[in-house]
């Protein structure tokens, strides 16, 4: 066999129906599939081999929640609803092409060094965040953030339908668009029952925030007389192409509604935890059977993109809501990082683990760190362990995506940082006072 990358020397963590750990492991990359997977000295030749000695290779990380912003930093410590209101929405409606643009550079940077091969963004000009994503070599789900009111700080439906319509065959498979819908309390219903509807016909799913605080909860109930996912069902707006972010003050009704409808869910812990909005009951949506994928939220929000801080919090905010140190076990989050993310999406079949034919999205993390000392692959195992509770973005010393090398020993190969960072420093400045918010 020949191929174009091969991977070898590694511990590897395929994710796959055997959920094993291969001590010493090689995958072999032709194109952008996988073309082999196994253990031991492959007979490969390639054209680039890849050691991974005090490695692991893994499945590229999946963020099933974000934001592009660049706001990192700004206006901290206030309740959502001010955040929103006093923060957000003036940015949002201030915003530019060229601050997207600057903002993408800067989220697709930090995700590919820290092992986020796939990302889905819900935001402004949603075109720009696309066309950065081509550049950057990230596989992405990209839905306009649409918001009905207040008028004109999200994208309109009209805009999204022709964002889907323009992109459907653009992106290549790598990026894909969808509709966004912002969130019951700032959406009409015919907004929800449009983006259903179109997503349905262009085969694409929707994506929304849904039940993150108790006071938008209370809000709807108010007003409908009863929960918001309750609303969405009973106005037939709801759907098995629905991916709804946080969920967090939902009951066992909302859950079995969730899951009839085929609804999954986006667990974003740390911007959750930060925006003092609760913890999500994802023990109780796992055992019901929902699909439940990881996520960071936006930069304001959480403040960074590492997955592997979403792991470790994530798993232990479980463990503590339910006052079990059994809840959430390392395994099934790191599965809700990989492969149950890649179900949110619909695409199990071509990414979130590692097997012949799928997309070759991999990536090694460096073991050989202090803090991922000591190291046992044998009868006891802790590697997967010391991946979900003692590593970090900075671990992370290759990515690939879709067969390409785009970070290479923690250096990315076709994007210079430097530059980037006058680019985004420049834009930032602009946007603040553009909108007229008073830097903290």
């Amino acid at each position: 066999m020949e191929a174009d990358i091969l991977i070898q020397d590694g511990i590897l963590i395929p994710m796959d129906a055997s959920s094993g750990v291969i001590a010493n492991g090689y995958v072999a990359i032709t194109g952008d599939r996988i073309g082999a997977v196994g253990s031991g000295k492959p007979s490969i030749k390639a054209k680039k081999v890849i050691s991974a000695q005090n490695g692991v290779i893994l499945p590229g990380l999946i963020n099933t929640h974000s934001h592009q912003t660049m706001m990192r930093g700004v206006c901290e410590d206030l309740p959502l609803m001010d955040w929103l209101e006093k923060i957000c929405f003036p940015i949002d409606s201030s915003l530019q092409a060229a601050d997207i643009r600057a903002s993408s550079l800067m989220c697709q940077a930090e995700m590919l060094l820290g092992g986020t091969t796939t990302f889905v963004d819900l935001y402004r000009y949603p075109q720009v965040a696309a066309e950065v994503a081509e550049q950057t070599g990230i596989r992405a789900v990209i839905a306009s953030q649409v918001i009905d009111h207040p008028a004109g700080t999200g994208e309109t439906y009209d805009d999204n339908l022709k964002f889907v319509q323009d992109w459907l065959s653009r992106g290549k498979g790598r990026i894909r668009p969808w509709f966004g819908v912002h969130a019951p309390y700032s959406n009409n219903i015919e907004t929800y029952r449009a983006a259903v509807r179109a997503a349905k016909e262009y085969g694409v799913g929707v994506h929304t925030h849904l039940c993150e605080t108790k006071s938008e909860v209370e809000q709807v109930q108010a007003i409908r007389g009863c929960s918001p996912i309750a609303w969405l069902a009973r106005e037939n707006a709801l759907s098995n192409r629905m991916l709804a972010a946080h969920c967090v003050h939902i009951d066992q009704e909302d859950i079995k509604i969730m899951r009839d409808a085929g609804v999954k869910v986006a667990y974003n812990p740390s911007s959750n935890m930060k925006l003092a909005s609760g913890v999500a009951p994802v023990t109780d949506m796992l055992a019901a059977g929902l699909t439940v994928g990881l996520a960071t939220d936006s930069n304001l929000s959480n403040n960074n993109l590492d997955l592997f801080e979403e792991m470790r919090i994530g798993a232990m905010l479980q463990k503590l809501i339910t006052l079990d140190a059994s809840a959430l076990p390392a395994t099934e989050v790191l599965k809700m990082a990989t492969i149950y993310g890649a179900e949110c999406l619909g695409l199990e079949d071509e990414i979130g683990s590692l097997e012949v034919g799928k997309k070759a999205d991999v990536i090694i993390v460096d073991l050989n760190r202090p803090h991922m000392w000591p190291r046992f692959t044998g009868e006891v195992n802790n590697v997967i362990a010391n991946l979900v509770y003692s590593a970090n973005a900075a671990d992370v010393r290759t990515t690939i995506v879709d067969g390409r090398l785009l970070v290479d020993q923690g250096r990315l190969s076709d994007l210079d940082l430097d530059t980037a960072f006058v680019e985004v420093q420049a834009a930032a400045h602009d946007l603040y006072r553009r909108a007229q918010v008073k830097m903290s």
